[in-house]
């Protein structure tokens, strides 16, 4: 485990802490999650790979069907589940609200980034340049390879798509860009997580039977 894993958040561990599981923690159930964060329980959601975003105020396993949940509550830890997918924490600091993202390609096609931080509008008054972004391991441009990019991912501009590869971690900058959220505020875990197999859980990458069985690097936050 690897506890406080982006620089960009120090100025605000008092509130916020920000940890991530790997391959080397082994955790596949809720429960697993919970013990190796030293927490009694997690909040964690039914990811789809769409655009629903919810706020939760307790723990929940699994149940609800969604890719984002944001919170305000103290005390209480959001976990989200990649294994080759973007991920992100999201935090707004002068208003102590926090959460967590799951953004595969579907996902960014679907416009998940916008309605997480439509959310954040609708329910807290945030603005997207009162935020800071964490994001974890994930598919790096050169093993993002598809079948027909430029139909399968509208989302992506031209210019990120190259043959058959996309860079799918540019294009959610650029998503985070058009929303108005600086580049000052935004930091990244630049691995490649197929790249990488012996460090992180990868579909991609050699890992996909045991992916779909439920194992997955881990990124978690809670607010203090």
């Amino acid at each position: 485990m690897t506890d406080h894993p982006f620089a960009i958040f120090s100025p605000f561990r008092n509130a916020l802490h920000v940890q991530l599981l790997t391959k080397e923690d082994r955790v596949h159930t809720d429960g697993e999650i919970a013990r190796a964060l030293a927490v009694p329980t997690v909040a964690s959601l039914r990811q789809v790979h769409g655009n629903r975003v919810v706020r939760v105020s307790e723990p929940t396993s699994r149940t609800v069907e969604a890719d984002g949940m944001i919170m305000d509550a103290r005390g209480l830890t959001l976990a989200i589940r990649a294994a080759d997918c973007q991920n992100f924490v999201i935090y707004a600091p002068k208003k102590n609200v926090g959460g967590v993202l799951h953004a595969g390609w579907r996902c960014l096609n679907a416009g998940t980034i916008a309605a997480f931080y439509e959310l954040l509008q609708k329910e807290w008054g945030i603005q997207p340049q009162d935020t800071y972004v964490g994001a974890g391991p994930s598919l790096g441009k050169e093993c993002a390879e598809f079948s027909d990019p430029r139909r399968e991912l509208p989302s992506a501009p031209p210019d990120l798509i190259d043959g058959r590869y996309a860079d799918l971690i540019e294009t959610s900058e650029r998503q985070f860009d058009v929303l108005g959220v600086p580049r000052t505020q935004r930091e990244r875990i630049n691995a490649c997580t197929t790249c990488h197999p012996e460090t992180y859980w990868t579909y991609r990458g050699g890992d996909r039977e045991k992916v779909l069985d439920g194992w997955t690097n881990v990124l978690a936050c809670r607010l203090l």
